[in-house]
């Protein structure tokens, strides 16, 4: 065990119990003056989503815009963080509301299971709190943190609130198929760049490597795919999470060519998303439209190859 893992493992636990010795209204009020803080001393992460936003947005909106949405976002990431810590069972219903429940029974009633996909949207760590007391045997796919004490302890918290079962990314292709062939939803966070691999496919025009695993379940196993989000809304503690219809699969018969169609299916329905609520979507502080450098390597040896003809 490393003494630094032990060392944050420690400060996260003090900073836990002095936030719940708060009143939720300064807790929260807490979480967004620490988010708005931030961005004074994380200046890479700062530029990284005026790049992000221009990328994007092009010329659509300004330089005042872009910290509008900037400073909002941050706030919005300490008011989660809070959130994670106080939420309650309880909670569940008095604070989160939900729009089109009716698409998901529907589509769970068909018996192929479902992959529900979303992006790191508002408090998207509480839409599976909602999920987990809703529907039996639900799962979500789980990448562990660096930290093992850390990752231990965020387990058997999210435990004690209802959540959803766990998947291991490594290695977990196989238990979500079997999930799926049972009926069961499965949870996909399909926002991030792939580390490794990943899809071409666009992304507010310009190209953003994408996960297929969405695409592959649904091809494989016949599963349908409902698209979800979470937002914040206006009051203290407020939340809405939108479930939308099922995103049909496009199925011509040519299966490489029908998997990029349909992860491009969903990005554009991602992008439409972030367009209504850019100041929710954290991706504009993560590298969204980096090439993977398992690729990028390809290319670059590609490239040097022709120029040695």
């Amino acid at each position: 065990m490393k003494s630094k893992h032990i060392i944050e493992y420690l400060a996260l636990r003090c900073f836990i119990t002095f936030i719940n010795l708060l009143p939720q209204t300064l807790a929260i009020k807490t979480g967004r003056k620490v988010g708005q803080l931030a961005t004074f001393f994380i200046k890479k992460r700062i530029t990284l989503a005026h790049d992000n936003l221009k990328l994007a947005y092009k010329n659509e909106i300004s330089l005042e815009e872009r910290n509008r949405i900037i400073g909002n976002l941050f706030q919005t990431l300490g008011e989660a963080t809070i959130e994670s810590i106080i939420f309650k069972k309880n909670d569940i219903e008095k604070n989160i509301s939900v729009n089109g429940w009716e698409h998901l029974e529907k589509a769970l009633k068909i018996g192929k299971g479902v992959i529900l996909i979303g992006p790191h949207l508002g408090m998207w760590e509480l839409a599976s709190y909602f999920f987990g007391s809703k529907l039996k045997d639900a799962s979500t796919i789980y990448k562990s943190l660096e930290n093992p004490l850390v990752d231990n302890f965020t387990i058997k918290n999210r435990e004690k609130t209802a959540h959803l079962n766990l998947i291991s990314s490594k290695n977990g292709l196989k238990h979500v198929i079997r999930k799926l062939r049972k009926g069961l939803m499965v949870v996909l966070i399909y926002d991030q760049k792939p580390k490794k691999n990943g899809l071409p496919t666009k992304f507010f025009g310009t190209t953003a490597y994408t996960y297929a695993a969405a695409a592959v379940f649904a091809q494989k196993t016949g599963c349908a795919i409902v698209p979800a989000y979470i937002i914040k809304e206006p009051g203290f503690r407020k939340h809405r999470i939108i479930i939308d219809k099922p995103i049909p699969f496009i199925d011509t018969g040519d299966k490489e060519k029908d998997i990029m169609t349909n992860t491009q299916q969903y990005n554009d329905y991602l992008e439409e998303v972030v367009r209504k609520y850019p100041d929710q979507w954290f991706g504009w502080i993560h590298r969204r439209w980096r090439i993977p450098g398992k690729i990028l390597r390809m290319q670059q040896a590609a490239k040097k190859s022709i120029n040695n003809m």
